[in-house]
């Protein structure tokens, strides 16, 4: 009799869901921007508030992590690395970096002009070096690819500055910030290979791109 209600409470679950992403198939485009507050945690799905306010359930599928600060002196040879950078007088200044420490997908791209501001540039790739300066480090990095290096100063003043920590599913919590983007499939459910959520009290990093 328990086993019985059991299935039919998951079942009662998942037509919510399915109902939720019947709705959110006829209302929303087929990719979103979710930014805000986790209303719920059902199974694997998540729901939360997407940049328009509106409420979006979705399967979290790939990496889940928080953006845990850090000062220059935890950067480190070995780690991949995002950097954002403007030229100003003949050199690039640096304004914002975050590491992880795993590689990126094969094809990543090694560097792009930002979308925000088309005078920047966003670099991805692997740190080869790390050396002390007076105010930062001095930091070599081998683009994406392998087919070009550059090396920049970071400075301790650097405007956004973070690591990528790895969390499990059970990190999510009612109420925690959360930002993903997510794309509704076929089968009408959305779902995002890539989620930051707030741990310890650390909101994800909103990163002009």
């Amino acid at each position: 009799m328990r086993l019985a209600k059991l299935w039919t409470g998951v079942l009662v679950v998942l037509a919510g869901i399915s109902a939720s992403s019947v709705l959110q198939a006829q209302e929303d485009t087929r990719i979103r921007a979710v930014y805000g507050p986790v209303e719920s945690i059902r199974g694997v799905y998540i729901t939360a508030k997407n940049a328009d306010g509106l409420l979006v359930t979705f399967e979290p599928t790939g990496r889940i992590v928080s953006n845990q600060p850090i000062t220059v002196s935890d950067v480190r040879a070995g780690q991949s690395v995002a950097f954002d950078t403007f030229e100003e007088g003949g050199e690039l200044v640096v304004t914002h970096v975050h590491t992880q420490d795993w590689l990126r997908a094969p094809g990543t791209f090694a560097t792009r002009p930002l979308r925000s501001d088309p005078d920047g540039t966003r670099h991805l790739g692997v740190i080869t070096s790390v050396e002390p300066i007076e105010n930062g480090i001095r930091m070599a990095v081998t683009h994406e690819g392998g087919e070009s290096s550059v090396e920049v100063d970071v400075l301790n003043t650097v405007e956004i500055l973070y690591h990528n920590r790895v969390e499990e599913l059970s990190a999510v919590a009612p109420e925690a910030m959360i930002m993903a983007t997510v794309t509704r499939g076929d089968d009408g459910v959305y779902r995002s290979g890539f989620v930051t959520l707030e741990v310890d009290g650390v909101r994800p990093v909103q990163v002009p791109g």
